[in-house]
């Protein structure tokens, strides 16, 4: 992620996956899967649900929009994807989303456009998560975002 005045904010060891952010850390992993492993998106939803029945439909419906966002990216814009870790964190309002894909990269926010059929899943996820990011790492780079939670 650039910074306003052009750095790159890296959080953590930019050479292996791990949780992204100091603040929240990842204390159970919820699912994780690498290559060639990774569902399609409606099982991953499936399965997220499952797994995370404790959490109110709206936090469900923001992760499965952030998970599915990160999983586009990583296929059509990150030369394809190399792994997905879902973490509850130390808050209990928290939830941690990492992607891993092979393009170090940052991901794109573009400006709204009210006339684009494309390009506002980053906007989106910008807007919905609490903070997300990226981090180099020796394959490309991972892909985070902290996704807040209401319990059911």
């Amino acid at each position: 992620m650039r910074e306003a005045d052009g750095t790159r904010s890296v959080v953590g060891r930019p050479d292996e996956p791990r949780p992204a952010t100091e603040a929240h850390p990842a204390t159970e992993v919820v699912l994780t899967v690498e290559q060639p492993d990774i569902p399609l998106a409606a099982e991953l939803r499936r399965t997220l649900t499952e797994r995370l029945a404790d959490l109110g439909q709206g936090t469900l419906d923001v992760l499965h929009l952030v998970c599915g966002e990160f999983l586009a990216n990583a296929r059509e814009h990150g030369g394809g994807l190399r792994g997905l870790r879902v973490w509850r964190t130390n808050t209990a309002s928290v939830l941690l989303v990492e992607v891993d894909d092979h393009n170090p990269g940052d991901p794109v926010v573009k400006p709204k456009d009210v006339e684009a059929v494309t390009g506002r899943g980053m906007f989106l996820v910008q807007t919905l998560a609490l903070a997300w990011g990226a981090v180099p790492n020796a394959g490309g780079k991972t892909v985070w975002a902290l996704v807040p939670c209401e319990q059911a």
